[in-house]
């Protein structure tokens, strides 16, 4: 085992004096990770709430029309949306598409159509560029319209049974909303995470390969002979290299994990234990993979090549460039063939506030591919250095 660290020691000193996999390794996905970030994160960021900036305008100023106006305030109190009252339609107008996504009507005579069982109006004027939030301005009338609907109903009927109005207001139950916590099965990253988190797991495989493909270099060169016949044990050639490759990519995941949380705002992998842990299976798994190509390749460009295909293959199915579906098709369940998948699954158990211990059929999956494939590996080298 001495052998082997010596070997590890001494093969990592001159990647890092290479700088090839520091730029491979670290350099490139925290580029990407942040270039991402700032392309497409914000259109996703719901940091500062849910984007929702309306207006609303009460022409009616009535007891019957302020209840849709408290509700909405109520609503930005909680941090679902943001509400400004304006004290005309023109000023509203003007706010569309500066300051506001939509606005609200409530026209005058609403109170009057809701006591004389009318039809009272709410108009929804939105910026032709915020269609989703426009709609939701428009569901949000339509709930109320609903519910007044419902309330003069309850009045005409309570009048013909009982003679007589009822106390109360045809509008009190017309709108109203609830926020509830949901149990979900399947947990997201936010996009600065999954983006951090995706580039750190997607060039693990190539930041790897420069440990494990250097015992074919070595076998090109001439130098793994030489060191073959050196009093030290054949196993102790193979753990070393498999050991350089776990340090490379160990180092560049920790580097990568607090590098895009001082970097990347709203970044956040969870708790570090947890997230040691899935490190720590991602990495080995990585080995295993990584290995058992190395195996079977020829040369160390076309183990690199093979190598590189698998890591695209693996990336892209396991979801690091974009989610993958989280339902039941083929497509889905497909992503669990990819210690990828299951590293961003971990992270999303963690962000969700679970305990470190949510991570271990995560981590329990990913130590699956490392024992299997590093097994299969284990035995083809071997057999490799024998003939």
């Amino acid at each position: 085992m001495r052998a082997a660290v010596r070997i590890a020691v001494k093969d990592l000193k001159l990647r890092l004096r290479d700088r090839s996999a520091i730029i491979i390794g670290i350099v490139a996905p925290l580029a990407l990770a942040a270039i991402f970030y700032f392309v497409f994160g914000s259109a996703f960021d719901t940091t500062g709430g849910f984007g929702l900036d309306y207006g609303v305008v009460d022409l009616d100023r009535s007891e019957l029309s302020t209840p849709l106006v408290e509700v909405l305030e109520e609503a930005e109190d909680d941090g679902i949306l943001s509400v400004t009252r304006y004290p005309d339609t023109a000023s509203a107008e003007a706010a569309v598409g500066e300051e506001i996504d939509a606005f609200l009507r409530i026209d005058a005579g609403f109170a009057a159509a809701i006591l004389t069982g009318g039809s009272p109006t709410i108009s929804v004027v939105g910026d032709v560029d915020a269609q989703v939030s426009t709609q939701i301005a428009v569901s949000i009338a339509q709930q109320y319209a609903t519910g007044v609907e419902s309330g003069q109903l309850a009045f005409i009927t309570a009048q013909s049974l009982l003679g007589a109005l009822p106390s109360g207001d045809p509008s009190s139950a017309a709108f109203s909303y609830e926020m509830v916590d949901v149990a979900a099965e399947t947990r997201q990253l936010n996009m600065a995470t999954y983006f951090s988190a995706g580039m750190s797991m997607f060039f693990l495989f190539f930041t790897v390969q420069f440990g494990v493909l250097g015992l074919l270099e070595e076998e090109r060169e001439g130098t793994l002979t030489r060191l073959l016949a050196a009093p030290i044990g054949r196993r102790s050639v193979i753990v070393g290299k498999a050991l350089l490759a776990f340090l490379l990519g160990a180092i560049a995941m920790v580097v990568l994990a607090v590098a895009t949380q001082l970097i990347i705002p709203g970044a956040d992998w969870g708790a570090p234990l947890g997230v040691s842990l899935l490190i720590v299976a991602g990495v080995l798994s990585a080995v295993g993979i990584i290995g058992l190509v190395a195996s079977v390749a020829k040369t160390p460009e076309g183990a690199g090549n093979l190598g590189s295909i698998i890591a695209v293959i693996l990336g892209m199915l396991g979801g690091v460039f974009f989610q993958i579906g989280t339902g039941d098709d083929l497509l889905s369940n497909l992503t669990f063939i990819t210690p990828h998948a299951w590293f961003m699954r971990g992270l999303g158990d963690l962000a969700g506030g679970a305990e470190w211990t949510a991570v271990l059929p995560s981590v329990g999956a990913m130590m699956t591919f490392a024992l299997v494939t590093g097994a299969l590996g284990w035995v083809l080298v071997n057999r490799r250095l024998e003939t």
